[in-house]
């Protein structure tokens, strides 16, 4: 006999929830990405760097990939990956400023 009465609906609920949040975590799944997540993906480099070299890319402004919001900054999650990824050599470019580093 069980001491502990469980609804099994809600855990199958409880468990969905935390491996979608554990798999957005991880950058297997999800639709948005924030500037954490980003600077990840980016190497580690900060914020600034991010919203000079990607935010203000002509791509990323003219496919709105990112944008800012109250909260931060915000970036549509398969687009961005895919930018980065047909971009990359272009990332050193300070397109807020037009200069290029290093």
């Amino acid at each position: 006999m069980s001491l502990i009465k469980f609804d099994e609906e809600t855990v199958k609920q409880l468990i969905k929830e935390k491996t979608q949040e554990v798999l957005e975590e991880m950058g297997v799944v999800g639709l948005i990405w924030r500037m954490d997540r980003m600077r990840v993906v980016c190497g580690g480099y900060s914020e600034r760097w991010v919203v000079d070299h990607i935010c203000h890319h002509p791509y990323v402004v003219q496919h709105q990939l990112a944008i800012s919001t109250s909260s931060g900054w915000m970036f549509k999650a398969k687009q961005i990956e895919e930018f980065i990824d047909l971009y990359f050599p272009e990332l050193g470019v300070n397109h807020k400023r037009g200069a290029k580093i290093g």
